[in-house]
């Protein structure tokens, strides 16, 4: 019997009920067992505790770490978080007004582990900071954007100033802790914005982003692009297969002469019709993948799907650009899934001035010091947004990569309203391409690359 028509069971609250009924119609497998489990461990924490709640249901109805995101998403439905602006808080004063007020109870709660005061701080935060009203960037633009606001620097100065540690070794330890806290708050921050950017959406919107195929790369939060890395590899090895078999099977059309040739033996009956087999040719293969700002965690999800189908030509080659351009391709061969982006950005040579994109500059090195790699036998696939960060745009050299390949695609993660806005040049770019992609979501990426294969 499905949970949805069981009735309250008494002794478990109706709120584990309902978290587990939204699992299930997600599509996760929680057993009769695993509420039980639940119910035994509420009764082990402060139910008046969000943190703890959140713990405790985790533990016992999470098998799975692709999982994550729905769950998260289930518990702030049934659990929504209510800020208590105007209230007391943890250590007996009102919630803060001003930004410094603001920063100094963040790091008074992050010192003494309270972890609901931490979230409806950064909830404040995120509200004032983040500008996630304002419009439709990506959740890693408003979460730089809220921390830059915020001041890493000066909230890990002033965690440290609050120890009375004296020995070396515990300035060494307070320090360890300042750095993991600040990275466990940045992660807190990203799903907390990624959190708003979906409820922005319509309720369609919102159901479909259950499938982790169908959520915008550029608007994922920490969470969701976990959940993606897991669901994409044995998305790569489907495709890897998929078009294998397309290629083994190779058949076209009728052969007649040999059709005809064959039918002799049974005097001229054609009882064995001879199918013409494909031969087709194995290109050679350039990637070019934009890594700045937003576009880092898009990129990786397309260097693993076509290191994925490598075997669908003859050699392969990656590359990473900022506003400087470095190959990969060793990378890529070592990698079991898909990439980190910190793998990427930590290469000398990506990085050579204000950390932009600049596609001209880019493009004008890649053919100055790759392109004799570029002949009639390469298909060239390039990454990224367009965005120019109002510098000269790359048509000239684009259209020499277009005359010098067998074939140019572009694939674009931002979504198509959103192409020839502020200083995209989306437009401009696809004039020089065989075929330009829309690839907000991984099911358009595989799309995408199926097309070009």
């Amino acid at each position: 019997m499905a949970l949805a028509t069981i009735p309250p069971i008494e002794g478990v609250p109706a709120a584990i009920l309902d978290v587990v009924r939204r699992m299930r119609a997600g599509g996760l497998p929680v057993s009769t067992s695993e509420v039980l489990d639940a119910t035994a461990a509420l009764a082990t924490v402060d139910f008046d505790s969000r943190p703890a709640v959140r713990m405790a249901l985790k533990a016992t109805l999470v098998k799975d770490a692709t999982h994550d995101v729905l769950f998260e998403r289930t518990f702030e439905a049934v659990f929504p978080h209510v800020p208590r602006r105007g209230t007391m808080n943890a250590s007996g004063t009102t919630a803060p007004q001003g930004d410094e007020e603001l920063m100094d109870e963040l790091v008074r709660a992050m010192r003494e582990g309270d972890l609901a005061q931490i979230d409806e701080l950064l909830d404040e935060a995120v509200e004032r900071y983040a500008g996630t009203d304002k419009n439709t960037a990506s959740a890693g633009h408003h979460t730089n954007r809220a921390l830059r606001r915020m001041n890493i620097a000066s909230i890990y100065q002033r965690y440290l100033q609050g120890g009375d540690s004296e020995s070396r070794y515990d300035r060494a330890v307070d320090a360890a802790e300042a750095g993991a806290m600040l990275e466990s708050m940045k992660l807190r921050m990203g799903d907390l914005v990624s959190g708003r950017l979906r409820e922005a959406g319509t309720e369609s919107t919102r159901q479909a982003l259950e499938d982790p195929e169908d959520r915008p790369l550029l608007l994922a939060g920490p969470d969701e692009l976990a959940a993606m890395r897991q669901a994409m590899r044995p998305l790569a090895r489907r495709l890897a297969t998929r078009l294998g078999n397309r290629r083994r099977r190779g058949l076209s059309g009728l052969d007649m002469r040999r059709t005809i040739r064959s039918s002799m033996g049974t005097g001229g009956v054609p009882v064995n019709p001879v199918l013409r087999r494909k031969r087709p040719t194995k290109p050679d293969l350039m990637v070019l993948c934009d890594v700045s700002g937003s576009t880092a965690e898009f990129a990786p999800f397309t260097l693993t799907l076509l290191h994925a189908v490598h075997q669908e030509f003859n050699r392969v080659r990656s590359f990473v650009f900022v506003d400087g351009i470095v190959e990969i391709t060793d990378i890529l061969a070592d990698s079991p899934g898909v990439l980190d982006p910190r793998q990427l950005l930590g290469r000398k040579g990506l990085v050579v001035g204000d950390g932009r994109s600049d596609y001209q500059q880019v493009l004008h090195r890649f053919l100055e010091t790759w392109g004799d790699g570029v002949t009639g036998k390469t298909t060239v696939i390039v990454a990224g947004d367009t965005r120019s960060h109002r510098k000269q745009s790359a048509v000239r050299e684009l259209a020499e990569i277009q005359h010098r390949a067998r074939r140019l695609y572009w694939l674009n993660p931002e979504p198509t309203h959103e192409w020839d806005l502020l200083d995209s040049c989306a437009s401009e770019y696809a004039t020089h391409c065989t075929d330009f992609f829309e690839v907000a979501t991984i099911r358009q990426l595989i799309a995408a690359v199926t097309q070009i294969v």
